[in-house]
């Protein structure tokens, strides 16, 4: 028995390692491409660009081991099936549970892991990702500015410009909100950046333009005086990539108990703190509703029934991840509990897959 479990365990290997080494690429490929973008339009370096890559890896794998397990499931146990070889089993006195309920132990063990995963893994390479984002604003602040889109990193200033071709600037508006009185506006024809010695901050050269200038006769006015050349120095918010604060998403769940418990002392509901924590948890369980789903249709799978079984994979995707987000909404509408909330998709859908495998294995 021991070699039989062996092999069914390598006939998943397989298929797992392929899909969801396929998803993590395909759900990857979207991110590529815009980044592909800031190394030829925006000159960013490579190595920068692999950097972000590499940070974004974790976070995929929170949704594609999930699905992964499900597709191995299917795909493994479909071949079996289809193949005659669980028939072979069933007549040589093996029976089907004693072949699930190792893969469902497979299951907790990958829940753990992911869960894990969930806790270290994604808040620190998640934050990661911001400060690497933040310290490429700093070193090439074009790859901050995109065409036609208000740019608002350089406080008090807000930076509009209708064309940009590599570090080159055309068309420029930079608009300063003043506390008491009219905005204080600069317009430029062109400008580029230039880095300032200290590599705080950033200095912008501006080109043939107009800019406003305190009017003394008459205080909260200005004037508009031409210039050839101009430049203004800017700081991003933040300029220290290290000084990033921490979203939900970058908290470990003892982070994010403790900031629930300081929050719900203080009188504040910690309804987005409890949310997070139980979704990281819940979702890492999801492996083993995925595999119970997978295990039934790879048991059940016959040659004329592989497309129906494919549809009934993706429809229990998309039914399960629609129903975490529909749970989410009901939790912020205060419906129902958080820790409810999250672990309801999961606890449905174990329900379900049980009740069926069970009738399957028993048959």
């Amino acid at each position: 028995m021991k070699t039989l479990r062996l092999y069914i365990l390598k006939e998943h290997l397989g298929p797992f390692l392929v899909t969801m080494g396929g998803l993590t690429t395909v759900l990857l490929v979207g991110n590529i491409i815009k980044f592909a973008e800031l190394v030829i339009s925006k000159g960013v370096s490579v190595f920068d660009i692999i950097r972000l890559v590499l940070y974004l890896i974790p976070y995929m794998l929170s949704f594609t081991v999930p699905m992964a397990c499900l597709v191995a499931m299917v795909l493994a146990f479909g071949r079996l099936s289809t193949d005659y070889e669980l028939i072979a089993m069933r007549a040589s006195g093996v029976a089907p549970a004693r072949l699930v309920m190792p893969m469902l132990v497979v299951g907790l063990v990958i829940s753990t892991l992911l869960m894990i995963v969930n806790d270290r893994l994604v808040p620190a390479s998640h934050l990661a990702f911001r400060r690497q984002l933040k310290a490429i604003g700093i070193k090439r602040p074009t790859a901050y500015l995109e065409a036609g889109t208000f740019i608002k990193e350089f406080t008090p200033y807000v930076i509009f410009v209708y064309h940009v071709d590599g570090d080159k600037l055309n068309n420029i508006r930079i608009y300063e909100p003043q506390p008491n009185g009219p905005t204080r506006t600069i317009i430029a024809d062109r400008g580029k950046f230039e880095p300032l010695p200290n590599k705080q901050g950033v200095k912008l050269v501006l080109y043939d333009g107009t800019v406003d200038e305190a009017d003394p006769q008459r205080p909260g006015s200005f004037f508009k005086v031409m210039f050839e050349r101009n430049t203004i120095t800017l700081r991003a918010d933040q300029d220290d990539p290290q000084r990033i604060g921490k979203k939900l998403k970058e908290l470990t769940f003892k982070e994010l108990a403790a900031e629930r418990s300081r929050l719900a002392a203080e009188g504040i509901d910690p309804l987005p703190l409890s949310l997070e924590l139980h979704r990281k948890i819940s979702s890492s369980f999801a492996v083993v509703v995925f595999m119970a789903f997978g295990l039934v249709f790879g048991l059940r799978l016959h040659h004329h029934e592989r497309l129906i079984t494919y549809l009934w994979v993706l429809g229990v995707f998309i039914l399960y991840y629609l129903g975490s987000v529909g749970m989410n909404a009901m939790a912020l509408k205060g419906w129902m509990p958080a820790w409810l909330a999250m672990w309801m998709p999961n606890v449905i859908g174990g329900a379900i897959s049980g009740g069926v495998l069970t009738h399957t294995v028993r048959r």
